[in-house]
């Protein structure tokens, strides 16, 4: 009788276990959802998923191993910014892909330039110059996120960024 019981107990907590980990997931996939507004620029229109994946990939040239990512564009009177989000796999790999592009930075491997970083609210986030806008790059939580902004409103766009919730 007491094994019994005790198998009952393990697989009620092994159920259990298996139930919360299919909900931090799925509200973590709920979360990725590009916000409606950077400052005083708005959501265009946004690329999710799988299309969102294949385009950051071109960016970089290969894949990135990204479970999940959005790509989104927004405007203004003429003022543009795009916003770049991923998700990686393992959310252990997303600080080091923050590295590796301020490195390919610094080595002048890239078509940005003039890196530098800052600390904001316990988040180091790095800026560059290129293409003619302003870009930001940084880690919130799991996700790497990229902010490309017209000079005019980048710095608006990286602080409305910077004050939402992972």
């Amino acid at each position: 009788m007491e094994n019994t019981a005790s198998r009952r107990s393990v697989r009620s907590l092994a159920g259990l276990a298996v139930l919360a980990l299919s909900l931090v997931t799925y509200a973590q996939a709920a979360q990725l959802e590009p916000p409606r507004n950077l400052g005083a620029l708005e959501l265009a229109h946004a690329l999710r998923g799988k299309e969102a994946l294949q385009a950051i990939d071109r960016l970089h040239g290969k894949g990135l191993a990204a479970a999940d990512a959005y790509v989104a564009h927004y405007e203004r009177g003429g003022l543009v910014a795009m916003l770049y989000v991923s998700r990686p796999v393992r959310s252990s790999m997303t600080g080091a892909q923050i590295e590796k592009m301020a490195a390919g930075i610094r080595a002048g491997k890239t078509p940005f330039s003039h890196l530098k970083s800052s600390e904001r609210n316990g988040t180091t986030v790095y800026s560059a110059l290129g293409e003619g806008r302003i870009h930001y790059f940084y880690r919130q939580g799991a996700d790497a996120i990229w902010l490309a902004a017209d000079p005019a409103v980048a710095r608006e766009a990286v602080d409305a960024l910077l004050r939402r919730t992972p």
